[in-house]
């Protein structure tokens, strides 16, 4: 399925930059009208760009090289691979593509680690299953990168052959990327901080604690809305 658009002047209020196209979730976002602030959006430049990639404020800037090409396949594909995911644009993107551009998408590198990863993301954000046969048995491969991304554990997906170690369901599923300051933060190891001191202290006085926290925090969202509680609260 070919994306049939114009390379617009503006993207989300930024100047698209000089000879260049959008491309990947901006692509896609564009095309098929998505509401859907993409906050880091790519552009491939029709030049060679020193380093291949700039990367700056908003825009992702790639070498003539990324170019992917001009069908839905070709951009999902992008996206998948060279962006960061973001679940609330996939999942209204693929509500506004018609199945058949999927089912395409599938069959076209069944085998593919961003096809599956497309494949499984479609089928568990819309609910929807497409009409194509499971994943022959090959390597399974992860919904979301742990170096990149925090994650679960990883139930596999047989039928996709990715394991999915993603936060929640397709319902709910929040992505936590894992930046500097979280990574800093996530190595002070809190929770097993906690565990000792727990350990050290007696059942009674956690117990008080936990009673005292408990207190203050109803109190605290009774002044927020402006209430006294009643005595017998």
């Amino acid at each position: 399925m070919d994306l049939e658009f114009k390379n617009p002047v503006y993207f989300q209020n930024e100047v698209v930059p000089k000879d260049a196209h959008l491309v990947g979730l901006a692509a896609l976002v564009h095309a098929f009208g998505v509401e859907a602030l993409v906050r880091r959006p790519s552009c491939v430049s029709k030049k060679h760009i020193k380093g291949s990639v700039t990367v700056g404020k908003p825009w992702t800037i790639y070498d003539k090289r990324y170019d992917p090409g001009r069908t839905f396949a070709d951009h999902l594909a992008f996206a998948l691979k060279h962006e960061e995911t973001d679940l609330l644009i996939l999942k209204r993107v693929f509500g506004a593509v018609p199945q058949g551009a999927m089912i395409e998408f599938v069959r076209a590198v069944p085998t593919g680690i961003s096809t599956r990863r497309g494949w499984f993301l479609y089928e568990t954000l819309t609910g929807n299953r497409l009409p194509v046969p499971d994943a022959p048995n090959i390597r399974a491969v992860d919904a979301l990168d742990p170096k990149e991304y925090f994650v679960g554990k990883g139930a596999l997906s047989k039928r996709h052959k990715v394991r999915d170690n993603l936060l929640g369901s397709g319902r709910l599923c929040p992505v936590i990327r894992r930046t500097e300051a979280l990574q800093a933060f996530a190595a002070l190891a809190l929770d097993e901080r906690a565990r000792e001191v727990i350990e050290q202290v007696s059942t009674h006085l956690i117990g008080r604690a936990a009673s005292f926290l408990l207190l203050a925090d109803t109190k605290a969202s009774f002044e927020i809305e402006g209430e006294r509680p009643p005595r017998n609260r």
